[in-house]
């Protein structure tokens, strides 16, 4: 896995990875929790992530056309929220989601071809329970994907941010996302006949 790291998200200044407030660090360095929040991370690095088949990178608005197709796959709107159905949509959501301040968003593609093939984000990260998301094309499912986008994150989130928990929740039926989850080093916590929740610490 090779890592590159970029520009501070957009307005912000400087290049510190995951950034904490002066007065905000806790033991070793890693931000302290508050009132149920991690201690004030903003400005994020834009990072690039490349392990094998596939590339991790901020959003750009050029892919609006890939996430409204993605949008309109059966089994991506059966089993997670809706994506941005016109391409007004989408461009403004890749818009928010290249803004890395409380949350982060990986497009994924593939290394040789740079074809878009989804996308990984960390959301929640100014709550005590970040949780992980992960979307896939239907051209790059059963192509370890979605495991490899969720492994990278979850690891440079932990190593980089200092998150210590990431939580991963699916539909009970979804059984390839609870293979991902596994395979990532989430154990599963809690079951119910509509949600598996998996949680992932250091």
């Amino acid at each position: 896995m090779r890592i590159r790291e970029g520009r501070a998200a957009p307005g912000k200044r400087g290049g510190r990875r995951g950034r904490v407030r002066e007065g905000e660090r806790g033991v070793g360095g890693a931000g302290e929790r508050r009132g149920g929040r991690i201690g004030g991370v903003v400005g994020i690095e834009h990072t690039e992530i490349t392990a094998g088949l596939w590339h991790l990178r901020v959003p750009r608005v050029t892919e609006a056309g890939e996430v409204v197709a993605l949008a309109g796959d059966g089994e991506t709107a059966r089993w997670s929220a809706a994506l941005p159905k016109d391409e007004e949509g989408a461009v403004a959501w890749l818009v928010e989601r290249a803004v890395w301040e409380g949350q982060v968003t990986f497009s994924i593609l593939e290394s040789v071809t740079e074809r878009w093939a989804g996308h990984v984000s960390v959301d929640g990260l100014d709550t005590a329970d970040p949780v992980v998301v992960c979307r896939v094309a239907p051209w790059a499912r059963g192509r370890s994907a979605a495991t490899t986008a969720v492994r990278c994150v979850t690891g440079w989130a932990s190593a980089v941010l200092d998150v210590p928990r990431l939580t991963l929740a699916h539909a009970a039926d979804d059984v390839a996302a609870c293979r991902v989850a596994a395979k990532c080093g989430y154990a599963l916590t809690s079951a119910t006949p509509s949600t598996h929740l998996h949680i992932h610490t250091p």
